[in-house]
């Protein structure tokens, strides 16, 4: 059996896939991001089944609403042509348990905030199942009002009140698009008994797989019977993917589309690729139709198309507000609106910073009070004061990474409490006015930037520090 692989086109795929054109194994299981195994499902189907035999020989299905029952019950009646019949089942349920509950919440957030409804909303149909819930209980559910004991029964862990908020936009989403809670099931069984059998002769079934529960039986009766390859993606200690992980994602979307980028333009997407390669993936897919037939895809290029997936702008943004720096703020602000991001999804970005400056601002004034200076670097904060919060001041910055907190010390450290306490109270009064229709929402949050910035604000540092600040303040191209 091949060893877990680092990504698509590595050695053990390709040994895999030649193994497979000779005599394949009756069930495979590809475990990774969407990109890599649907990529590698489709290699193995290339020698599996010739082109002219698919219409009969190959069955797909979406494994989060099929059972598996019939997809079985499918594989048990032989092809229509000569050959080997294959079905390919994606995203499977029956691998995953309730005990993954708070690993299924995290992919959800972090979908919806990657713009990914569809499939925050399928995680969520999915953790209200394994909860048991009906229908009628998801859509009456009040999010704010359940208690911490009925929130972790369903999410695996307590949510902070952004997370919860957020429910109700997801829910919405769901109700939209008449997406609704089915029944959960764990069919397992009835997949490890048909192993255990015997797979019919000439008959392939493969399953494709974000995650799965390796605890689980049918999971080591795979390994047992199969063949189960796991594809990862190595990532920087901030949580960001690494040079390589990104550079291997380009490979395979731009090989696809007959691309190639020019060194400038591969470092910007380097710069921008955040810690998702799903919607990395998605980005370049789009970058590669927005330069239609030229080949070589420029810097210019991804500028003009290709969202910023690091959030990098967020931590500039918020330390030109800190440092009063009004022109910066604005271009900015006026470049994320060339790449078509909405001012309400901006605005929500801005008071979710304020927010984490002004957890640091009490940090800095408590915890951390006469040990944190601007030029601390970040291994000394990691090693030294980051172990000193409390795990309520922790829990208060919701579960960030180390280095976020971090960046929000540095430029909390530039600004004063009363600043940012103003600064949340307008971002209040301007999501009424962005709800009620009053005004236009650009112009508006462009004279939030100029108002905050405006001088003579009190900033609760002194000139001296003014210096000593930008002199050792990181922006996103100096991080660690």
């Amino acid at each position: 059996m091949p060893k877990p692989d680092t990504g698509v086109g590595a050695p053990d795929l390709a040994s895999l896939v030649a193994a497979a054109a000779r005599q394949p194994a009756p069930v495979y299981l590809f475990i990774g991001e969407p990109f890599q195994t649907e990529a590698a499902a489709r290699r193995l189907i290339d020698v599996v089944v010739p082109i002219e035999r698919r219409s009969f020989n190959l069955e797909t299905y979406d494994g989060r609403t099929a059972a598996i029952g019939p997809i079985l019950d499918s594989l048990r009646t032989p092809g229509m042509f000569p050959g080997t019949k294959l079905i390919w089942v994606r995203e499977p349920a029956l691998f995953l348990s309730g005990e993954k509950r708070s690993d299924l919440t995290d992919a959800l957030f972090a979908a919806w905030r990657e713009d990914r409804p569809a499939e925050a909303a399928e995680k969520l149909l999915f953790l209200a199942a394994l909860a048991g819930w009906t229908q009628e209980q998801f859509t009456a559910a009040d999010w704010v009002a359940l208690s911490a004991a009925e929130v972790s029964a369903v999410f695996g862990r307590v949510l902070d009140g952004r997370e919860r908020e957020a429910l109700d936009a997801v829910r919405a989403h769901c109700l939209e698009n008449n997406l609704t809670v089915n029944a959960q099931r764990d069919d397992s069984g009835l997949l490890e008994a048909f192993l255990a059998a015997g797979v019919p002769p000439n008959s392939v079934l493969v399953f494709t797989a974000a995650a799965v529960d390796r605890r689980k039986r049918i999971v080591k009766a795979i390994h047992e019977r199969g063949t189960v390859l796991e594809f990862t993606l190595a990532r920087e200690r901030s949580g960001a993917l690494s040079a390589e992980s990104v550079g291997q994602v380009i490979r395979q979307i731009m090989s696809g589309r007959g691309k190639r980028l020019t060194p400038a333009a591969q470092r910007l997407i380097e710069q921008q690729a955040g810690t998702d390669p799903a919607p990395l993936a998605s980005e370049l897919e789009k970058l590669c139709l927005y330069v239609g037939e030229r080949a070589t895809i420029a810097e210019e290029d991804v500028r003009a198309c290709m969202r910023d997936l690091a959030g990098s702008w967020i931590f500039d943004f918020t330390k030109a507000l800190a440092q009063r720096q009004a022109a910066t703020a604005l271009c900015l602000l006026r470049a994320l609106y060339a790449q078509g991001e909405h001012p309400v999804r901006l605005l929500a970005l801005i008071a979710r910073e304020l927010r984490l400056l002004l957890l640091a601002r009490d940090c800095l004034t408590d915890t951390l009070a006469g040990v944190w200076s601007p030029g601390t670097p970040f291994a000394v904060f990691r090693d030294r004061l980051w172990p000193r919060l409390s795990e309520v001041q922790r829990d208060a910055f919701g579960g960030v990474h180390p280095y976020v907190v971090y960046l929000a010390l540095q430029n909390a450290s530039r600004t004063s409490t009363p600043a940012l306490q103003r600064g949340l109270l307008r971002l209040h009064e301007l999501d009424i006015k962005f709800k009620s229709g009053a005004g236009d929402p650009r112009l508006l949050l462009e004279a939030f930037v100029l108002e905050l910035c405006r001088p003579g604000v009190e900033s609760g540092r002194s000139q001296a520090e003014s210096g000593t600040v930008s002199a050792c303040g990181n922006t996103p191209r100096d991080r660690p």
